[in-house]
């Protein structure tokens, strides 16, 4: 489990004070606990959110150990550098609702014979307790064999205490021919 130590921000200051000294200001809220302005390290934030997919990490506040899900994370537009995040401190003891990211291993031997990829989710909505949260669910991109073949929500594999909140005959990834992608690209226009 990532761990991220976290420091409350002076009410006097502003956020781009804490920017100008490699620091990224954000929020921090959750049912048991009050909205409160913080901020972080830049260079730690960035090495756990560069590897974070989903699920808790370790919060450290003052002499607190806390549990929080990275909720948001937003970019300057030019530079691309995180310029503020926002952590939910869940209760451990409710179900809530959140996304996890597919993560597509292997090659669809498809592709040889001519088969393009079609992805249409990236992520999976779910609901379970906090500490059930799974990092990513696995796609096997080897199964795409023929050329109209899919991979569905049903096809994942699931822990029990995960409920998938996306009906199981919804593809998340197809194989189709690149001709289709030509004319759904000219469609579009």
């Amino acid at each position: 489990m990532f761990s991220l130590k976290i420091y409350k921000r002076d009410p006097n200051k502003k956020a781009d004070h804490y920017r100008k000294e490699n620091k990224i200001p954000g929020v921090i809220y959750g049912p048991q606990i009050s909205s409160l302005s913080i901020y972080a390290d830049k260079n730690e934030f960035e090495k756990i959110y560069e590897k974070y997919e989903s699920g808790l990490i370790e919060i450290i506040f003052d002499s607190q150990n806390l549990r929080g899900i990275i909720q948001e994370v937003q970019f300057h537009p030019i530079t691309d550098e995180i310029i503020h995040f926002d952590i939910f401190v869940p209760s451990l003891t409710e179900k809530i609702e959140t996304r996890v990211p597919l993560k597509f291993v292997g090659v669809a031997p498809g592709i040889k014979s001519g088969g393009v990829l079609s992805i249409n989710l990236e992520e999976v909505e779910v609901e379970c307790l906090a500490e059930d949260i799974p990092p990513y669910f696995e796609v096997d991109l080897s199964r795409l064999v023929n050329i109209g073949d899919s991979i569905y929500i049903k096809d994942l594999k699931v822990s029990p205490q995960v409920k998938l909140l996306i009906p199981p005959e919804t593809p998340i990834v197809s194989l189709i021919k690149e001709s289709q992608t030509i004319e759904e690209e000219t469609k579009s226009q």
